[in-house]
């Protein structure tokens, strides 16, 4: 018999303080990922053969140490009397073994190199060529429910991403069921809320009860939509953070997520580029990557990468930004607030396409800046993070008011100021302001502040 904790408010497991690094499979590979594909990025998240500040250094000693399977999974079928998609007539998960031969020798590769697997659930399903891997589901059982969870445990997953397509949209009960089946003194799993809405007044975001009580029962949650290779598909993303965080529930073992990192993925999905829309966009620059890494890092969205294992010289191209040991201390770092904006401009860009769809367009402030307390425990005492964006279509001066940031004090005069991207010290900058002038388009500069 499985007793459920109907009353859990929040995933108090000691899971998710910081938030999560990983890899997954989806925005390189979509539905089309084998089993192959996954172990070559444990592979590659384990490898020492790169350096970071001229030592041998793998992702996985950065943090990125779970690689996870997104959809593509499954074998699509018709099953039993009710005709599930991809669950049997008893409601166990059915894996395509042709693309996914071992899931269990997966997961036990990942603990052979001191690394993690997660996988995938509520599938979406994809729609032509080649995303003929992917099914949803309308099997809203417990039944469907307890062999899920009775699959990720028995193959050795430890972390599970709940979709919002099919029909087992509770999450309070994935959580649940994941707690009060696992065995005695085997660890917790990881738990991804990858939708917004079970039919609830509020829906499956974290909110706060009555009492102030944080209703948080999984480790982190989706804001926006996909992501996607395109600028302005990154503000979108990027902005969705917001209201979240000013309600602050953006918080340790509870992280408001703006979705996987398009850095590095050359296989964009994204067919709508080009005068007449039907051309393949292009992958994102180096600059406009760097820029979303940035981004990401200063509201505390889990640092979650997609690109394919494969590619070295693609990887190359990208190490120095998804290394950045600065960089991943502000995403690290946690001082009461989850990184916020404090300045946008009056002026707008107007960004086409902005989406997965044709004509779809978006429209964000040419210039932003974003801050992030720290709590002064690194070497420089560090206490701020800022960001400052370009996001027009030329290179442009950007610049802030140390009274402008939010707990920087208003009769600031300067600070110590400190390069994260070039990872110097600039000094002791006084005038009260911080200025640079000829920012290239879409890029960015990130500070931090001590001794303010």
């Amino acid at each position: 018999m499985i007793l459920l904790a109907t009353a859990t408010l929040s995933a108090d497991d000691g899971l998710a303080l910081t938030p999560p690094r990983a890899w997954r499979s989806w925005n390189q590979f979509n539905g089309a990922v084998t089993q192959p594909d996954v172990e070559r990025a444990l592979h590659g998240l384990a490898d020492r053969s790169r350096l970071v500040d001229g030592k041998p250094t793998s992702l996985a000693d950065l943090g990125y140490t779970d690689a996870g399977i997104d959809d593509g999974w499954q074998e699509c079928g018709h099953y039993g009397p009710h005709q599930y998609r991809y669950h049997d007539e008893f409601g166990a998960p059915v894996v395509a073994e042709a693309r996914f031969p071992s899931l269990s020798n997966l997961t036990a590769l990942a603990s052979s190199l001191g690394l993690t697997a997660s996988w995938y659930a509520n599938a979406c399903g994809c729609v032509g060529p080649p995303y003929t891997n992917c099914c949803s589901d309308h099997c809203d059982s417990t039944e469907c429910f307890v062999q899920d969870v009775n699959a990720t445990l028995a193959y050795g997953f430890r972390g599970l991403k709940v979709d919002g397509c099919g029909a087992q949209r509770d999450i309070q009960l994935w959580y649940s069921l994941l707690e009060t089946m696992r065995p005695p003194g085997a660890p917790p799993t990881l738990l991804e809320n990858c939708h917004d809405d079970d039919g609830l007044p509020t829906g499956n975001a974290p909110h706060r009860d009555a009492y102030g009580e944080l209703w948080c029962p999984f480790h982190l949650y989706r804001v926006s939509g996909d992501a996607g290779s395109l600028y302005g598909m990154i503000l979108d993303n990027l902005n969705a953070t917001r209201q979240y965080a000013a309600q602050n529930l953006s918080v340790p073992g509870c992280w408001a997520y703006a979705d996987m990192l398009e850095i590095g993925v050359t296989n964009t999905q994204l067919h709508i580029c080009g005068p007449a829309q039907n051309e393949t966009c292009a992958p994102l620059t180096v600059t406009e990557s760097r820029t979303h890494f940035g981004a990401w890092a200063i509201v505390s969205s889990p640092l979650v990468l997609s690109f394919d294992f494969a590619n070295s010289t693609n990887l190359d191209l990208h190490w120095p930004t998804v290394t950045n040991r600065d960089a991943l201390a502000v995403n690290a770092a946690y001082a009461g607030f989850s990184g916020g904006l404090f300045f946008e401009s009056d002026d707008a860009v107007e960004f086409s396409p902005c989406g997965f769809r044709k004509g779809l367009t978006c429209a964000w402030p040419r210039l932003m800046s974003w801050y992030k307390p720290l709590g002064g425990d690194d070497a420089r005492g560090s206490t701020m993070a800022v960001l400052l964006m370009n996001n027009g279509d030329g290179p442009t001066t950007l610049s802030f008011s140390y009274a402008d940031v939010p707990g920087v004090g208003n009769a600031t005069t300067s600070c110590a100021v400190y390069d994260v991207w070039a990872r110097a010290a600039l000094g002791r900058v006084g005038g009260g302001r911080f200025a640079r002038d000829a920012v290239a388009s879409r890029d960015s500069v990130f500070l931090t502040l001590g001794e303010c």
